[in-house]
């Protein structure tokens, strides 16, 4: 039983942590290319992360909230 809280908490903290390492590695895509729809890389991949952050959130969310239950 132990195990499986320590668990679940790993993986509520790789949900909040994942999103924040990776907008703050902006040497990684400061680029223009590849664009998509003309939009250059940094725009296209700052627009993904937002929706991923978001969902890793709800999910996140989701998942505490079955942990007070």
């Amino acid at each position: 039983m132990e195990m499986r809280v320590k668990t679940r908490y790993a993986v509520l903290a790789l949900l909040i942590l994942i999103p924040s390492f990776v907008n703050l590695g902006v040497p990684i895509y400061n680029r223009d290319s590849p664009e998509l729809f003309g939009m250059p890389f940094f725009y296209w991949f700052q627009t993904l992360w937002l929706f991923a952050s978001a969902s890793f959130y709800v999910v996140f969310a989701h998942m505490r909230g079955k942990q007070h239950d």
